[in-house]
């Protein structure tokens, strides 16, 4: 009987290891590349040099992060734009900014739709659950080490992050 009982609790064990797995592949899980080079929000695109921020963009405050120059307009919960070595490597727009209508080389924008992301983007793109932003949706360009990351609130985007993850770090 304590045989049985035990070969039921290994195999519950391993169902319960092999889910687990299987949770933590889908978060890591190599995608298909969609293609992200040339593109970005507004006028913006990850390895473009920093000074065409303040040109697009000349009412962009300017904070200092540790060794990066971190670029918000209108607030820093709105529109941020990171620069590293003169180079920008992480652009979010989060909500709306007043008097803009930024968008992706695509046309995808706060509101649309998950069918106008897909239809944009196409399908290969992983599902990844973060703490800040929830479960969102994630595309990665490998040539040029970009990810596209889209929030989904009611089937309408979000937020938008561009980011190279090879030199930045996003905390998600």
């Amino acid at each position: 009987m304590l045989k049985k009982v035990l070969l039921v609790i290994g195999i519950l064990l391993i169902g319960f290891f092999v889910y687990v797995g299987i949770l933590w592949a889908k978060d890591v899980w190599p995608i298909k590349d969609t293609i992200l080079k040339n593109d970005g929000i507004g006028k913006l695109s990850i390895g473009m040099d920093e000074s065409h921020i303040r040109h697009y963009y000349p009412d962009f405050f300017i904070a200092q992060e540790g060794k990066n120059n971190v670029y918000y307009y209108n607030d820093k919960n709105s529109f941020v734009v990171t620069a590293e070595n003169k180079k920008v490597v992480c652009i979010e727009l989060v909500n709306e900014v007043p008097n803009q209508n930024f968008s992706t080389e695509k046309n995808i924008k706060l509101g649309s739709t998950f069918k106008e992301v897909t239809a944009a983007y196409g399908e290969n793109y992983r599902t990844k659950s973060t703490e800040r932003y929830g479960d969102v949706l994630e595309y990665q360009d490998s040539n040029t080490n970009q990810k596209l990351v889209i929030g989904l609130f009611n089937d309408k985007v979000s937020l938008m992050i561009f980011y190279n993850y090879e030199k930045f770090d996003y905390p998600f």
